[in-house]
C-alpha cells in the first residue's frame, strides 16, 4: 500500500469522522447504498447467515448463505460482477429431508461430478442423499451428486439418515479455478480431502500421540493454494491446536506439523493472498489475537512424525503479522467482542495483495450491544498491522451478531465483503473500502 493512502484511511476510518459518518445512519436501507442486505427466504426460519460460501466463474459471482446447521437450507444469491447484486435468492440448497446442511460450506469455481462433466459454480453443502449417500454437491445448473466418504463416515451417515440425527461435516476449498475440497467429521475426529478435479477421497493421517479428542476438532478449516501444491489446515481450538498437511495436488499428503501454545489457537481459519508472492497465506485466530503466516514457508516444512504443537517450528520470517482488536468512536467493547470469531482475506482495493477481515460479533455499535462489526487490517508488512477500516450495519440492532461468518466475493477487479449477522437473521454485502482511491469504487461509494 502507498503510505499516503494508509494515512488517509486511518484518518478517515479510525476517527470515523470522514468515512463512516459521512454516510447516513441508515445507509443500508437507502437507494444505491454502500451496504446491501440480502432478503431472507421464508423457508429459512433459523440462523440466516450462520455460514457463507462464495464462488466466481467467468465474471459471475454467487454467494451461498446458510442457516442453522442440520435444520435449515441454504439460499443462493447472484452477486454479478458490478455493484447491482440480486438480493432475492435464486435457489435453495440442501432444502429436502435427505440433506443436512453443514456448519461450513464450500464454493467451487468449477467442479467435476461423478459423470466427469466439468461444471461451473458449484457448492458442497452438507451430507445426505443425492442419488447415493455422501457429501452433497449442487451446481448452478441444478445438477446434484454425492461424494463418497471414508467408511466410518459413510456408515455413520447411513445411520444418521435412518434416524434423522445427522452429524456435521465442515468443509473448505481454496480460491483457484479447480479447488481442492477439505472435509472433517468432528464426531469421529476424521479428516480427508478430494484433490482438484477428483471425486475420490484421500484420508489425512495424524501423528501418533496427537490429542484430538475434543468436540472442536475440525470446526475450522482452510486450504492454501501455493506454488507446488496445497497446504491443509485443521483447527482444534479446544486444545489450542492447528494441524497442518501438504499435498502436491495428487492423492498423497504429508503431515508437516502443528501450531499451538496460545489459548484458543485455531478458533477460526482462513486463506488468501496477504502478501504479493502469489501464494495463499494462513490466517489464524485465537482467544484474543489474529496471526498471519506465510503459506509458502508452511509448504516448505518437511514431513514430521512429531505431535508437538507450538510456534517454535515455524521457519524464520514465516509469521507475517499478529494483531488484536481495534475500536473507534462508533465501535466499543473489544474485551467482550469475540474478536476473531470469523476471519477472511480479500483484496478490497484491487492492488494485488489482500486485507484481513476479522469478525467481532459481540462488539457494541453506536450503543447497540452485540450488534457486531468487521475490522479490516493491512497485514502484509513486517511491522505492526495497520487497522485501516471498520464495517458495520448502520441500522444495527442489538444482538445482530454481525461478523459471525465472512467471505469476500469477487466483483470486477476487486473483492467486497459479505458477512452474516445470524442473531437477527441478516446477511450484508459491503461494497466500499477506505483503501479505494476516490472514484474507483463505483456508484455505491461516495
Amino acid at each position: 500500500m502507498r503510505a499516503s493512502l494508509l494515512e488517509l484511511a486511518l484518518l478517515g476510518c479510525l476517527a470515523l469522522s470522514t468515512f463512516a459518518c459521512s454516510w447516513s445512519r441508515f445507509d443500508d436501507v437507502t437507494d444505491n447504498s454502500p451496504i446491501v442486505l440480502l432478503e431472507k427466504p421464508g423457508s429459512m426460519k433459523q440462523g440466516f447467515g450462520v455460514s457463507l460460501a462464495t464462488a466466481t466463474n467467468a465474471g459471475q459471482t454467487e454467494v451461498l448463505v446458510g442457516g442453522a446447521t442440520n435444520v435449515s437450507p441454504a439460499a443462493l444469491y447472484e452477486i454479478g460482477n458490478q455493484d447491482s447484486p440480486g438480493t432475492t435468492a435464486i435457489d435453495s440448497y440442501c432444502s429436502g429431508d435427505d440433506c443436512f446442511l453443514s456448519s461450513l460450506t464450500a464454493g467451487f469455481a468449477n467442479a467435476s461430478g461423478l459423470d466427469q462433466v466439468h461444471r461451473p459454480l458449484c457448492f458442497a453443502v452438507g451430507s445426505g442423499t443425492a442419488g447415493t449417500q455422501g457429501l452433497v454437491v449442487r451446481c448452478k445448473d441444478t445438477h446434484e451428486y454425492a461424494l463418497s466418504m471414508p467408511k466410518e463416515a459413510q456408515d455413520l451417515l447411513a445411520s444418521a439418515v435412518a434416524q434423522n440425527q445427522p452429524d456435521d461435516h465442515p468443509m473448505a476449498t481454496d480460491g483457484t479455478d479447480d479447488p481442492l475440497l477439505l472435509v472433517s467429521l468432528p464426531e469421529k475426529h476424521l479428516a480427508w480431502f478430494y484433490p482438484a478435479k477428483s471425486t475420490q477421497y484421500s484420508e489425512l493421517a495424524l501423528p501418533n500421540g496427537a490429542e484430538v479428542d475434543d468436540p472442536s476438532f475440525g470446526r475450522s478449516l482452510a486450504v492454501l493454494a501455493v506454488a507446488g501444491g496445497r497446504v491443509l489446515a485443521l483447527g482444534v481450538s479446544g486444545k489450542s491446536e492447528v494441524f497442518l498437511w501438504k499435498t502436491d495436488d495428487s492423492a498423497n499428503s504429508s503431515y508437516i506439523g502443528c501450531l499451538g501454545g496460545i489459548n484458543g489457537m485455531g478458533r477460526a481459519l482462513a486463506a488468501g493472498k496477504v502478501n504479493r508472492d502469489g501464494n495463499d497465506d494462513l490466517v489464524v485466530s485465537d482467544d484474543s489475537n489474529v496471526h498471519v503466516i506465510d503459506g509458502a514457508a508452511l509448504f516448505e516444512l518437511p514431513p514430521t512424525a512429531s505431535s508437538e504443537c507450538s510456534f517454535s517450528s515455524l521457519p524464520p520470517g514465516a509469521l507475517i503479522n499478529s494483531f488484536g482488536c481495534g475500536s473507534t468512536s462508533s465501535l466499543t467493547g473489544c474485551e467482550t467482542s469475540e474478536f476473531g470469531a470469523a476471519v477472511a482475506v480479500g483484496d478490497l482495493d484491487g492492488d494485488g495483495d489482500g486485507e484481513v477481515i476479522v469478525g467481532a460479533p459481540k462488539m457494541t455499535v453506536r450503543g447497540a450491544e452485540n450488534a457486531g462489526a468487521l475490522l479490516v487490517y493491512d497485514a502484509e508488512g513486517s511491522s505492526d498491522a495497520a487497522f485501516v477500516d471498520a464495517k458495520f450495519i448502520s441500522s444495527a440492532e442489538a444482538f445482530d451478531d454481525l461478523g459471525r461468518s465472512i467471505v469476500t466475493p469477487h466483483i470486477d477487479k476487486r473483492d467486497i465483503i459479505a458477512a452474516g449477522a445470524p442473531g437477527n437473521g441478516k446477511t450484508a454485502l459491503f461494497y466500499c473500502s477506505a483503501l479505494l482511491p476516490q472514484g474507483a469504487a463505483g456508484s455505491r461509494c461516495p
